[in-house]
């Protein structure tokens, strides 16, 4: 599904643990792989000229380790928020990978910088948290409701599992616990929420092709966030795939409170779908 995976790597050790996914991602895709790095471009020229060797030979190695050499690097000056931006369409990827900040460098990937990309991007975003692996997602969630968005995200996260992976397809009911508890017939209600989702999981995994990852519907007794919070604690998955509820130019600039709460505090790699 995915054709051109762009890393963004500020030459840390979480961006080499991104690199590394977007490298086992780029295989398992046979997509395209392309490497952006953002120089500062408020330093001396002989400075700039010494990093931009530097980060040459590093990407070299890190490459051939990895068994990418055929990646293509991409050195570029100015704001890394907006050269990632513009690379991500210029490039036309379909897929951008970022690692967690470093706390050497929180100003590159955190907060503004993050957000701002999460934002404006028109792409899936992966963000990077886990330790650094070469095998497939075995294990990942996805928060399903009825949205298109959320249909995307069980698309796009499909695509990025094994086809011996499992995926927990997490709702929780938008009429909340509180009206729930006060209807007599909640139980009622769940199910048939839950009747009304398989069918259109049902719907969705026809519409893929090859091997499909073993897919698992669980309506949660809750509310936002704390239900979803509990079901990842309990099922620990490697991926948790979420779409971003933007209906409007004011809530997608706003990212949407739950997209916007993992994002600031990913419990593992987080992939966000608009």
């Amino acid at each position: 599904m995915f054709t051109h995976i762009l890393i963004a790597h500020d030459l840390s050790r979480e961006a080499d643990a991104a690199l590394r996914r977007a490298a086992q991602l780029a295989r398992q895709q046979n997509a395209r792989l392309s490497l952006l790095h953002v120089l500062e471009d408020h330093l001396p020229n002989a400075l700039q000229g010494a990093l931009r060797e530097a980060a040459q030979r590093h990407f070299a190695e890190r490459l051939t380790q990895l068994d990418a050499s055929d990646c293509q690097v991409l050195l570029r000056k100015g704001r890394p928020a907006q050269q990632i931006l513009e690379e991500a369409h210029d490039s036309q990827a379909d897929l951008l990978v970022i690692g967690r900040h470093h706390h050497n460098a929180p100003e590159l990937f955190l907060g503004t910088t993050l957000e701002r990309v999460a934002r404006h991007l028109d792409i899936p975003l992966l963000l990077v948290v886990g330790e650094p692996a070469s095998q497939p997602y075995q294990n990942a969630a996805v928060a399903l409701d009825f949205s298109l968005c959320a249909c995307d995200a069980l698309r796009k996260s499909c695509a990025l599992l094994s086809p011996a992976a499992r995926l927990s397809a997490l709702n929780v009911p938008e009429l909340g616990s509180r009206l729930l508890s006060k209807s007599g017939h909640s139980t009622d209600v769940l199910a048939t929420q839950k009747e009304l989702l398989g069918k259109l999981l049902e719907d969705e995994l026809s519409g893929l092709d090859g091997q499909k990852p073993s897919v698992e519907l669980d309506v949660l007794h809750g509310s936002l966030p704390k239900a979803l919070d509990d079901a990842i604690a309990t099922r620990n998955p490697q991926l948790l795939a979420l779409g971003s509820h933007g209906r409007s130019l004011i809530s997608q600039a706003l990212l949407g409170s739950l997209a916007l709460r993992y994002l600031q505090n990913p419990p593992c790699d987080l992939l966000l779908v608009k």
